[in-house]
């Protein structure tokens, strides 16, 4: 009988262990989440901009070769 009493005393120690761990990190990521909540990621940069990119029209059997010697 006090073999079965010590097994259970260990098993409401992980179980109290695991349901602490359990509501920590459940209040941990909702800190996180209300940190970056407020977060504008979309919003324009500020200061000078510079475009990276262009406009290119190659034709459809040119992008299809690109695609082949790509590999993709």
């Amino acid at each position: 009988m006090k073999k079965r009493a010590v097994i259970f005393l260990n098993v409401l120690k992980v179980a109290i262990l695991f349901i602490t761990c359990t509501i920590l990190f459940y209040f941990a990521i909702q800190w996180i989440h209300s940190e970056y909540e407020d977060m504008h990621r979309y919003d324009r940069p500020e200061g000078s901009m510079l475009k990276v990119d262009k406009d290119h029209n190659h034709g459809t059997l040119n992008q299809l070769v690109r695609f082949y010697q790509n590999g993709e």
